[in-house]
């Protein structure tokens, strides 16, 4: 005899537990209607008679509770077997590896939220510089910019709105801040690049363009970032990463007009299949935790 219907068996096993159709359907999340018609066609495939209906009240027959214990015992060795190949999934390390900005703001805050969902599974964290190809020898990495390699695969994790941010003590002691031209003033800081980044928000304000001549410039974005809180100058932040610093009283944004960049980051990861079970666990967590800071609109 070929197996029954999965999907009809799972629904018997829940039904049968409950003793109630209506009870099975909502924690199946499915309709009474539904249940009565996956159990019809488990009878049928079978040609027993599991339940036995007398008006809108259901009971297991004899031959019903009899299978439903062999189901259940079914599914506590699947169950089991699952719960194996988890542990040996989680023997191994997840290596995640890329922007160091993107692993320093976004990725370590919310590593305990990662923690707490999957306490066995044990992570290695290696921070990439601007330009370094992916090593061979990591799961997953998250970089500014797709890379375009054959055998990978890449999800747009976001796209960020820029504007410049730096420290209240930074402003305490530099030159009056209050309109961007004021900006000729202070110490602007960036990457290699980033004088074009610094003039595409000064092109979105519609101010009069003006000098910057104090600018330094750092080999990563987040050693930019980091000398913007030690009150070494102004930086331009992407939303979504400063807000935290931000909220403790760390940075300040001095002007509310902002940028659309179009640049992203993306998580990149072998284009094998199947993939390992930590890479998905990771992808789909990652995904979740930033479709809560950026829900569709």
């Amino acid at each position: 005899m070929r197996l029954p219907p999965l999907n009809a068996v799972r629904t018997f096993e829940v039904a049968g537990r409950l003793a109630n159709f209506s009870k099975a359907a909502a924690e199946l999340n499915v309709t009474p209607g539904a249940v009565s018609r996956q159990v019809r066609k488990l009878e049928d495939h079978l040609g027993i008679r599991l339940f036995a209906r007398e008006g809108t009240e259901v009971r297991l027959t004899d031959q019903g509770r009899t299978y439903l214990a062999s189901v259940q015992d079914a599914f506590g060795r699947l169950e089991s077997a699952t719960r194996n190949m988890d542990a040996q999934q989680a023997a191994h390390p997840l290596h995640i590896w890329g922007s160091r900005y993107f692993i320093r703001l976004w990725l370590v805050p919310r590593l305990p939220d990662f923690h707490l969902r999957f306490p066995d599974q044990e992570v290695i964290i290696s921070p990439a510089m601007p330009g370094d190809p992916m090593p061979g020898d990591v799961d997953v990495a998250i970089r500014l910019g797709m890379e375009e390699r054959p055998g990978l695969s890449a999800d747009l994790l976001m796209r960020c709105a820029v504007q410049p941010v730096c420290s209240p003590a930074y402003l305490s002691k530099s030159p009056p801040l209050e309109k961007p031209q004021d900006l000729e003033h202070h110490a602007l800081l960036q990457t290699p690049g980033g004088a074009e980044d610094w003039s595409r928000w000064y092109a979105i304000t519609g101010a009069p363009s003006a000098p910057m001549p104090h600018r330094m410039t750092f080999s990563s974005t987040d050693i930019a970032y980091s000398a913007a809180l030690d009150g070494v100058g102004i930086v331009l932040g992407r939303r979504g990463f400063f807000e935290a610093d931000q909220q403790k009283g760390n940075l300040i944004a001095p002007f509310d007009r902002f940028y659309e960049s179009q640049d992203g980051f993306y998580l990149i990861y072998r284009s094998e299949w199947p993939r390992p079970l930590r890479i998905n666990r990771f992808r789909s967590w990652m995904m979740e935790r930033l479709g809560e800071a950026h829900p569709p609109r």
